[in-house]
C-alpha cells in the first residue's frame, strides 16, 4: 500500500523509511533518537553544561542503534554472515570506536571531558568566503601580523578567554583601505572538541556516526530485498501532490548522513561587521514554492509578456558550457519581461540535479557583509539538494575600477560613473560555466513603474562572486580571480 511520506515537524529532512511491517523498526526508531538528540546539542552548543548533557544524550543513543539492529537477526535472512565483515568496518572507523569508548566512559563517569576553540575569520570578500571550507590554521600572533594583501588566507585560533570586543579592537588596529574596513566582517567559530581526540570537532563527530549507522540500517533492508530509491514529488496548480517518481540509486547520499548535517558552521559561528561589531543577521534565503494563483495571472494578464519555452531538449543533463547556455538564455528572456515591465529582479538561484530543477530561492540582505553571508549559505543548499547546477539571476552596479589613496577600491555603487545590469550566472559541477550581463538604463519612475532601456548583452567571463563558495563546496580547482581578489592577488607580498 502507497503511503504519503511526511518530514518530522522538528526537521524536514528526518522521514519515515520503513513500513509497518519492517523488522527493522526498531533500529529506524533509535536513529531517529539519534537525529533528535543531534538537534539538542545544535541548539545547545554555546551553552557547555547544557551542550554536554545533550551530547551524552546522543552517544547513548547511538550505541542502541546497534543493539536494535542485532535484535532484528533472527527476522533478516542471512544476517549473520553479513553483519560480521560489518563490525569489521566499524571496529576499523576510529570515531565509531571513539563513540563506544566516549559511551563507556559516559555511563561511569558522567560528563566527557570537553573543551571548546574559538577560531575567528577575516572575510573581505567572496574568495575569502569560499577559503574558510579550507581554512588554513594560524596563531592569532601570526593573524595580526598579517597584512591586508595576504589576509585573504588568514584564520586564527584565538585564546578562548578573549571576548569579541577585544578580538574586534585588535582588528581594528590593522591597517587596512577605509573602504575595505567598512565591509569586512569577522567570523567567530567555536569549536567543542575531546581532549581524548581534539582534531574533530563534536558535531561533526556524532554526524559521521550517525550517517555509518544510518548507512548500515539502510544497507540491512536490501537483505530483505527492498532497494534503495530516491522519490521525487510533482506537485499539481492545486498545491497537493501529482506525480510520484521513483529512481532506484546505487549508493546512499552523503554517506548515510541527512542534509542538515552537511554543515554545522551556522551554528557554531557569529558573524560580526568590523567596523562596528554588529551581528550580521540581515540576510534570509525564501524557498520559491508553486503559486496557482501567481501561475494565472502569468497566464492570463501577462505582465512580463510571453512566457518563454523552457529549453528541455537541449539543455539535457546540463554539465557542459553549451547546455549551461541555453538555460542561460532562457532566463535572459524571461528577465528582459520583467525589466520591461517597470519591476526590478530580484535574486534568485535556482538548483538543477540531472537535468531537473530541484529547488529555488530568493534572496534577500542589506550590505556586502550579508551578501558574503548569503555565497556560503547558497554553497550549503547546493549540496543539501545534491545539485549539480546552481543558476544566479540578480542586478548589480556597474563601474570602470578606480583605486582609492589609501591602497582599496571604490566600490561600484559608489563610483560616480556607475551603471546599472541583470546578470546570469551558470556553475556546473562538471566544471562548466556560463554567464551573461544585460546592461539597462532606467530613464524615469521607480519600480514597479519604471521605464527601462535595455542594452546588447555581453557574455560573462567569469563567474559571478557569489557562486565561487558553491566551486569550493564542489571540490573544483581555484576559479580565475576577477575583480577585487584580482587587484589583491597583484598587491600581495611576496
Amino acid at each position: 500500500m502507497n503511503q504519503i511520506v511526511r518530514s518530522a515537524s522538528w526537521c524536514e529532512f528526518e522521514y519515515r523509511t520503513c513500513a509497518d511491517d519492517c523488522p527493522l523498526n526498531a533500529a529506524e526508531a533509535r536513529l531517529r533518537e539519534v537525529h533528535r538528540h543531534w538537534h539538542d546539542c545544535a541548539r545547545s552548543y554555546q551553552d557547555p553544561e547544557d551542550f554536554r548533557v545533550a551530547l551524552n544524550s546522543t552517544i547513548q543513543a547511538l550505541r542502541n542503534v546497534t543493539f536494535a539492529l542485532q535484535a532484528a537477526k533472527s527476522a533478516v535472512p542471512n544476517f549473520s554472515s553479513w553483519y560480521e565483515p560489518q563490525q569489521t568496518t566499524m571496529r576499523a572507523d576510529k570515531i565509531l570506536r571513539w563513540i563506544v569508548d566516549s559511551r563507556n566512559k559516559v555511563v561511569k563517569q558522567g560528563d566527557l571531558e570537553t573543551h571548546s576553540r574559538l577560531n575567528v575569520a577575516f572575510v573581505i570578500d567572496y574568495t575569502d568566503e569560499a577559503d574558510l571550507i579550507a581554512r588554513e590554521q594560524r596563531t592569532w600572533d601570526e593573524f595580526l601580523r598579517c597584512d591586508y594583501a595576504n589576509m585573504r588566507e588568514s584564520t586564527a585560533q584565538v585564546p578562548v578567554g578573549m571576548s569579541a570586543a577585544e578580538i574586534l579592537s585588535d582588528l581594528r588596529q590593522l591597517d587596512l583601505p577605509l573602504m575595505v574596513r567598512q565591509r569586512a566582517s569577522v567570523l567567530f567559530e567555536r569549536r567543542w572538541v575531546s581532549a581524548d581526540m581534539p582534531g574533530y570537532e563534536l558535531l561533526t563527530v556524532l554526524a559521521h556516526a550517525y550517517g555509518r549507522l544510518r548507512e548500515l540500517v539502510l544497507n540491512c533492508h536490501e537483505l530483505l530485498d527492498r532497494k534503495l530509491a530516491r522519490v521525487a514529488v510533482s506537485i499539481g496548480d492545486d498545491g497537493n501532490p501529482l506525480e510520484y517518481t521513483i529512481e532506484e540509486i546505487d549508493r546512499i547520499p552523503f554517506r548515510g548522513g541527512l542534509q542538515c548535517m552537511l554543515s554545522t558552521r551556522n551554528i557554531r559561528t557569529t558573524r560580526r561587521r568590523l567596523v562596528d561589531g554588529t551581528v550580521v543577521t540581515e540576510f534570509i534565503s525564501h524557498r520559491s514554492e508553486f503559486d496557482p494563483d501567481i501561475q494565472e495571472v502569468l497566464d492570463t494578464q501577462k505582465p512580463y509578456g510571453e512566457h518563454p519555452d523552457f529549453p528541455t531538449e537541449r539543455i539535457g543533463k546540463l554539465q557542459t558550457s553549451e547546455q549551461l547556455a541555453e538555460l542561460v538564455e532562457f532566463y535572459r528572456e524571461l528577465a528582459s519581461g520583467i525589466l520591461r515591465s517597470g519591476q526590478d529582479h530580484a535574486c534568485f538561484t535556482h538548483y538543477f540535479r540531472n537535468g531537473a530543477m530541484c529547488d529555488s530561492r530568493l534572496h534577500m540582505t542589506i550590505d556586502s557583509q550579508g551578501k558574503h553571508a548569503l555565497a556560503s549559505e547558497i554553497a550549503l543548499i547546493a549540496l543539501e539538494n545534491q545539485a549539480d547546477v546552481v543558476v544566479i539571476i540578480g542586478e548589480a552596479w556597474t563601474a570602470p575600477f578606480q583605486a582609492t589613496v589609501d591602497g582599496g577600491h571604490v566600490p561600484p555603487q559608489y563610483h560616480p560613473d556607475r551603471g546599472e545590469c541583470l546578470f546570469i550566472s551558470a556553475v556546473a559541477r562538471s566544471g562548466a560555466t556560463a554567464g551573461m550581463t544585460l546592461p539597462f538604463t532606467v530613464l524615469d519612475g521607480v519600480p514597479p513603474h519604471r521605464q527601462i532601456e535595455i542594452g546588447t548583452p555581453s557574455h560573462l567571463r567569469s563567474v559571478n562572486g557569489m557562486l565561487i563558495p558553491t566551486q569550493h563546496a564542489w571540490n573544483q580547482a581555484q576559479p580565475s580571480l576577477t575583480g577585487e581578489a584580482f587587484w589583491r592577488a597583484q598587491t600581495r607580498k611576496p
